[in-house]
């Protein structure tokens, strides 16, 4: 019975759901149409009830008809209050009708039963005012109307018998479902829109991952790589460059320190821009044109590397990048892991792919303390994945490490 309470008195208009705009027309003709609809109506049960009631009856006859308009002009911007009046207007207009005018001075109307027409309009109030109902607030209001219904009807059975009582219950049945469907209608259409809010959040959320992520490999692979060519040239300057004393030695392995610790800060950085659920985007950068220029690099570093490339001209700029990436990090991964060993780096143009084999034997010496945690060995596996091929790595039996790619040549040079 709570909800009936709320109905009667407790509630208020602000505790319903704001008014949809179910009806997208200007302004000025909802107005012109709802004030053509309601004058046809006042009309109509004005001689209605002034045929019903007589003249003597004028003032409750006006009383009425301001009972009957009302509902309808205060429905969109005060629900609850519309049904309140509308519940007024029926009672009134139920013990109204148990008074008729023992000789009805005036002419034969559209409807000598006023109760027909004084209904009308409270149907579609109650309608819209149930689809605005929250959970179990339109009980109450369904409740009223079936009281009413049942009033309405009970009034008539001198006039109609039962029928009417039949009638008016299955009227505000089929008004209190169509309200109810209007009201889940309502809440599919908000469900549908706060998911599609969701859902341009979650794309705009994942843009803005891709491009962490983008940053943060292209982060890796092309500071990490140098920061590591640094750290090794400092580490071995010693053995390579002739007449270095003790204090060089000391600074170059300062150097050596300090290019590390920006390697593990750079690592940490990837840590937090990467996102491993996405997918990176990619842009033409360097391609196999410039990876002699990166083997050079490394053998200035005091790495030997051994290489052959076979063909490579042709293929498309996104394998190329690729390509040029993975052997950036595999010859990284080679300097940071086993130091003082040789690379063997084959790169061959396949009729429909190109194979990549980066294979380095056991260190020489221990490596230095490194903060690595796999990111490129994943950073390589990604961009296999993003082109279409194989990715194979792993230690092999000697104690060294091998990186075998294969990469499908789909797109165009």
């Amino acid at each position: 019975m709570d909800s009936l309470g709320w109905a009667l008195l407790t509630g208020r208009d602000a505790d319903l759901e704001p008014a949809s705009a179910w009806w997208h027309v200007p302004g000025w003709l909802k107005g012109v149409l709802a004030a053509s609809i309601l004058a046809v109506l006042v009309s109509v049960t004005f001689g209605a009830w002034g045929h019903y009631l007589g003249p003597e009856s004028l003032p409750l006859v006006f009383v009425l008809l301001l009972l009957q308009v009302a509902p309808p002009l205060l429905v969109v911007r005060f629900p609850l209050t519309a049904v309140r009046v509308a519940a007024v207007g029926m009672v009134t207009a139920t013990v109204a009708v148990l008074f008729p005018a023992p000789d009805p001075p005036f002419h034969a109307t559209l409807s000598e039963w006023p109760l027909q027409t004084h209904v009308l309009p409270y149907l579609p109030v109650l309608a819209m005012t149930l689809a605005r109902t929250k959970p179990r607030q339109g009980t109450g209001i369904s409740i009223i109307a079936v009281v009413l219904a049942v009033g309405v009807g009970i009034a008539q059975i001198p006039r109609s018998g039962t029928k009417t009582l039949v009638l008016s219950l299955l009227v505000v049945a089929v008004t209190i479902v169509a309200g109810y469907g209007m009201q889940q209608r309502r809440r599919a259409l908000a469900q549908a829109d706060t998911a599609e809010r969701a859902a341009v959040e979650e794309r705009a959320k994942r843009t803005a991952l891709q491009e962490r992520a983008l940053v943060a490999r292209e982060l890796h692979d092309i500071i990490g790589h140098h920061l590591s060519l640094i750290a090794l040239r400092t580490d071995s300057a010693r053995y390579r460059l002739p007449g270095v004393n003790e204090s060089i030695t000391e600074e170059f392995r300062a150097l050596g320190v300090a290019a590390r610790e920006a390697l593990d800060e750079a690592r940490r950085l990837v840590g937090v821009l990467r996102d491993d659920d996405d997918e990176p985007e990619h842009e033409p950068q360097p391609g196999l044109a410039e990876v002699p220029g990166l083997l050079d690099g490394c053998r200035a570093s005091g790495i030997e590397v051994r290489s052959r490339i076979t063909g490579g001209d042709d293929v498309p700029g996104t394998v190329g990048l690729a390509a040029y990436r993975i052997l950036q990090e595999a010859l990284s991964n080679a300097a940071r892991h086993s130091p003082g060993s040789s690379v063997d780096v084959d790169v061959r143009r396949e009729p429909e792919a190109l194979t990549i084999l980066v294979e380095n034997g056991p260190p020489t010496r221990a490596p230095a303390p490194s903060a690595g945690d796999g990111t490129g060995l994943a950073g390589i596996a990604e961009r296999v994945t993003l082109i279409g091929g194989s990715c194979e790595t792993g230690p092999r039996a000697d104690g060294g490490f091998r990186v075998a790619v294969t990469l499908k040549l789909t797109g165009e040079a």
